[in-house]
């Protein structure tokens, strides 16, 4: 799976990680060409090498739809839709919010919620009403408690989005 030339994902300081190929591998590490500097070779432990996707541009709502699912491709893509202003995406039925730090018009009108109202995860893009949706969906018809889990740091957006679940 990770040949010579292989593009893969290799650990960056500020980054996280950068893309770049493999141009050998050793017996512990592999040695990688970053594309963002050439001739300035990097080594990485083999468990935090990743395969890359072909398309490292392309996005996608799921985080399952990825061909490589690891740490370095799932932050990509984040990475990428964050600066599409697409700050919601799912992992299977798991969603990932990434706060945008500013207001986002439209995105929590009414009519976003009544668009969202019915619909099964997967149907319309990622967004935390259709979380909420789902649990209630299933509240009714399961006649069993729900719960939503809502985890992050300091300042990643929990009492904001709880709020919109509530709503």
């Amino acid at each position: 799976m990770l040949d010579e030339n292989r593009k893969v994902w290799v650990p960056h300081l500020d980054d996280g990680f950068q893309l770049g190929k493999i141009v050998d591998i050793g017996t512990d590490t592999i040695t990688v060409e970053p594309f963002k500097t050439p001739k300035k070779h990097v080594s990485a432990p083999y468990d935090r090498v990743f395969p890359a996707e072909e398309d490292d541009s392309k996005t996608v709502q799921d985080n399952c739809a990825l061909m490589y699912l690891n740490e370095a491709t799932l932050l990509n893509n984040l990475r990428l839709r964050y600066a599409k202003n697409e700050i919601y995406t799912y992992v299977a039925n798991i969603l990932i919010a990434v706060n945008p730090y500013k207001e986002m018009k439209g995105l929590y009108s009414t009519d976003v919620i009544k668009k969202y109202m019915g619909k099964s995860l997967g149907v319309l893009p990622p967004h935390v009403f259709a979380i909420a949706d789902k649990a209630f969906r299933e509240m009714l018809v399961l006649r069993q408690s729900q719960s939503i889990v809502v985890s992050g740091e300091s300042g990643a957006g929990k009492t904001e989005s709880t709020k919109y679940i509530l709503r």
